[in-house]
């Protein structure tokens, strides 16, 4: 049987009192260093999520401006294209252009060859037949 003495007083406040100095000195530090512990795992995992957020906010911000960048280039790209086919076909205008005055020209000169021609031409005649009839009828006409 379970006797009831004085010591069991005794061993309950010695239980008590060993209880309290082990709470003051190993539990209590224990357990804020555990609430530490556990606050500075939290405050790193909203670094790390605000990190992660700034990070997607960083690579949309590099893909606004890299479609942006291919936007513009795309841009320079066709109005290079645009003005050197406009520079092309002028060049083609003024080339046709110039061909045309050259062909006009030649015909002028061509015409005006052919003019000379037939005038000289036509003295020579005169003359050939001049002296052809003056050959043939023997005397001058």
């Amino acid at each position: 049987m379970i006797s009831l003495n004085a010591t069991i007083f005794v061993q309950v406040t010695l239980f008590l009192v060993l209880l309290f100095i082990l709470n003051r000195l190993m539990i209590q530090p224990l357990y804020r260093l555990v609430l530490e512990r556990e606050r500075a795992i939290e405050e790193k995992e909203k670094a790390l999520e605000s990190a992660g957020m700034e990070l997607e906010k960083m690579a949309l911000a590099y893909k606004k401006r890299l479609q942006a960048a291919e936007s513009e280039a795309r841009k320079a790209w066709e109005t290079a294209k645009a003005e050197a086919q406009e520079e092309a076909h002028r060049t083609m205008l003024t080339t046709q252009e110039e061909i045309t005055a050259l062909r006009q020209k030649v015909r002028a000169e061509v015409e005006d060859e052919l003019v000379k021609a037939r005038k000289s031409l036509k003295k020579l005649a005169q003359a050939l037949s001049f002296e052809i009839t003056t050959k043939v009828v023997g005397r001058k006409i």
